[in-house]
């Protein structure tokens, strides 16, 4: 999935992530494995965190990490004992 930018408007957008910016931020919180998931899967993440923002704006957000952590090759090592 890569980010396009003109999906919609940059200030809509901004404005989705600033109402659910202290929700991520706590669920991100709660546990390391949260953090993972993220970086490993960022719609499996988002859909875990119950964000509220419209599908649009979710489907706008997964491209974004996604394609962010790709370009960043984000690994992140896998919790000890879990193999």
């Amino acid at each position: 999935m890569a980010y396009s930018s003109g999906k919609m408007q940059p200030d809509h957008f901004l404005q989705a992530l600033q109402q659910c910016d202290r929700q991520l931020e706590v669920w991100l919180s709660l546990s390391p494995a949260n953090a993972r998931l993220l970086v490993q899967d960022p719609a499996a993440a988002l859909q875990a965190a119950h964000l509220e923002l419209s599908g649009d704006d979710m489907l706008e957000l997964i491209d974004v990490l996604t394609t962010l952590a790709r370009k960043l090759n984000l690994i992140l090592p896998e919790p000890a004992g879990a193999a």
